[in-house]
């Protein structure tokens, strides 16, 4: 499923790769990301996001390389449905209405 919604861009990050142990002991893995910073103006107030970007997607990482803080963007995202929970993750900025 597809959404797009308004947000203000703050940054975007490169995470390291790495490792950690979970409460049972077992080494968890986790691969190298980049992690998006927007601002989400909600009536209940501002609400900062992370957002992990796809590293394979980069279309997405060349034009938010090109933002500069607190431009408007209008980001379109994939939301993944489970369970319990749900994943919203960004793939596009519609330029049209940027």
């Amino acid at each position: 499923m597809k959404c797009k919604g308004e947000f203000v861009f703050k940054s975007v990050e490169k995470r390291e790769g790495g490792s950690f142990t979970n409460d049972k002991g077992q080494a968890v893995n986790y691969d190298m990301a980049y992690v998006l910073k927007v601002d989400e103006l909600t009536q209940n107030g501002i609400y900062e996001r992370k957002l992990k970007i796809d590293k394979a997607n980069s279309v997405l990482l060349n034009k938010v390389q090109n933002l500069k803080p607190y431009d408007k963007i209008n980001l379109v995202c994939d939301v993944v449905l489970y369970g319990a929970n749900a994943r919203v993750i960004p793939v596009d900025i519609d330029s049209n209405n940027k």
